[in-house]
């Protein structure tokens, strides 16, 4: 069972979305995702933007891998 934990959203950035609800998990998978990359310093081009939108689509603990190997990568620059 894929169980993605809830995000803490402010409502200002849900109004922002056009969401009110909870977000699915593939918008969920999305905001890891960039402030994975965004912490990291990884510049998104239209490719990169492309890949995270497929890569959303994915079950939590493959999503949770990608994150873990952009921050590892990210710890180990020099």
């Amino acid at each position: 069972m894929d169980i993605t934990p809830p995000l803490p959203i402010a409502q200002v950035f849900r109004t922002e979305m056009n969401h009110g609800g909870p977000l699915s998990a593939t918008q969920a998978h999305q905001v890891m995702l960039y402030c994975a990359l965004d912490a990291a310093c990884v510049p998104l081009d239209p490719p990169a933007v492309q890949a995270v939108v497929r890569l959303a689509q994915l079950d939590y603990p493959t999503v949770q891998a990608v994150i873990d190997w952009v921050t590892t990568a990210a710890t180990r620059r020099p």
